[in-house]
């Protein structure tokens, strides 16, 4: 993790890319996890459907930022041309940002309308 340079390195020219998405990773994990300690039957009930889309939501932003964490954790031994890397960072951080908004959108939707039952 970065803590004290304001400019990467020239040997490390994405590390803040690959620390947004260790945390994405672990956002996305602690949103799933939330969401199946609140969908258990406990005391609320949501429609199977709706929590499957939800779900599958977030699991698209959690494997996104494992895999892309990954790809850049591996260009220390496979180098690629930078504009090729940088695409794909801004296209995963979209994915990303997405499905997590529509995931926990939805979720929050039907958390509150279990809740106003």
């Amino acid at each position: 993790m970065i803590e004290e340079d304001d400019e990467p390195t020239e040997g490390t020219p994405f590390a803040r890319s690959y620390d947004s998405f260790k945390h994405m990773t672990g956002v996305s994990l602690l949103s799933l996890g939330g969401v199946f300690a609140f969908a258990d039957g406990g005391g609320m009930q949501f429609e199977r459907k709706q929590l499957v889309v939800v779900l599958g939501f977030i699991l698209i932003a959690t494997v996104t930022s494992v895999l892309m964490a990954g790809q850049l954790a591996a260009l220390e031994v496979k180098p690629e041309p930078r504009d090729t890397v940088a695409r794909r960072i801004r296209v995963a951080s979209l994915i990303i940002g997405m499905s997590l908004a529509g995931g926990l959108g939805g979720f929050t939707y039907n958390f509150v309308r279990a809740l106003l039952r």
